[in-house]
């Protein structure tokens, strides 16, 4: 038989080994605007979690690329000197599904340096459009052509790179198809950037995504009815799951 103090010490060592694998507490997002519109809800939802001691911060000028990250020196620094755990990455609405090669190059510069500073990429897949890009109407004429354009250039990187994902448009797509009604309300009323309601559905995501926790499992809803705030919770559970 071993000794008492032999296996109370391995013990302690177990016991470290699974206290030292805890989720994410320093997350850096990049993108642009519809990053700042999750910002506040996201920052609230973590503050009304378990993960209060979580510091988020954020570098969201509006329209930019990542392209525009890529060669930006303030992002760059902040990540070299951050010491996050986790850094979010997103693209301008259109980019990854009208321009996906350069997107994927552009990510893949990111993720180098994001992997040297010793942090984890996320990639958050945005939306397709409400009533689809009238920009680029021959590419997407309508809401879902756009979105699967989206979620494929986004999965294909995080694959390329080997990063997480948190499925924020695909998450959408499952809410538009099972509440038609909510499904339009996620947008602010240019059709293309999140409502209180999109916003909320994006934190639920990363709440999956960077902790590793049940959305619905929230008591936070965002000031969502709670029919709505438990679809969307649902819809994330299922998409982060998967």
């Amino acid at each position: 038989q071993l000794p008492r103090r032999f296996i109370f010490a391995l013990l302690l060592l177990c016991c470290g080994a699974t206290s030292s694998a805890e989720p994410a507490e320093k997350i850096l997002f990049v993108g642009n605007s519809y990053t700042g519109g999750i910002r506040k809800i996201v920052s609230e939802l973590v503050k009304q979690s378990p993960h209060t001691k979580a510091k988020i911060s954020f570098i969201n000028p509006g329209g930019k690329t990542l392209e525009f990250h890529l060669k930006s020196k303030g992002t760059i620094d902040k990540i070299k000197a951050g010491k996050f755990d986790v850094v979010v990455l997103q693209d301008q609405s259109q980019f990854p599904a009208v321009f996906p090669d350069r997107f994927q190059k552009a990510a893949i510069g990111l993720n180098k340096i994001i992997d040297h500073s010793g942090a984890k990429t996320v990639f958050y897949e945005t939306w397709g459009r409400r009533d689809g890009d009238k920009m680029n109407k021959k590419l997407f004429p309508t809401y879902e052509p756009m979105q699967k354009a989206l979620s494929k250039s986004y999965q294909a990187t995080a694959r390329k790179c080997r990063a997480d994902l948190a499925p924020v448009g695909s998450t959408w797509r499952i809410v538009r198809k099972k509440d038609p009604t909510l499904g339009k309300e996620l947008y602010a009323r240019d059709g293309s950037h999140p409502s209180q309601k999109g916003a909320y559905l994006a934190a639920c995501v990363f709440y999956a995504t960077l902790f590793e926790e049940d959305p619905r499992k929230l008591k936070f809803t965002g000031g969502l009815p709670e029919d709505e705030a438990r679809l969307i919770q649902e819809a994330a559970h299922s998409t982060t799951k998967n």
